[in-house]
């Protein structure tokens, strides 16, 4: 690989988008479910919600990602 300015050439498939209030940059990520597996997301219990809707599980292969998206990721912990 070379470096193009501060990027490597083999980084052209990053974006910026916002998770949890932080700013952060994807390397691969192009659905819900790619973001998922990127930030090693494990568990049952959460939900992410895509520029304010819940994204349904079942709708994670489906629902793309695009620079500038805004994500919450939300875990429920249960207790009493």
């Amino acid at each position: 690989m070379f470096r193009y300015g501060k990027k490597f050439m083999g980084d052209i498939n990053t974006m910026k988008i916002t998770v949890n209030g932080k700013e952060v940059e994807l390397q691969n990520s192009k659905t819900v479910s790619d973001f998922v597996l990127e930030r090693k997301v494990t568990g049952r219990m959460f939900v992410i919600e895509k520029n304010l809707k819940i994204i349904p599980k079942e709708d994670y292969d489906k629902e793309e990602i695009k620079e500038g998206d805004v994500i919450e990721l939300v875990g429920f912990v249960g207790g009493g």
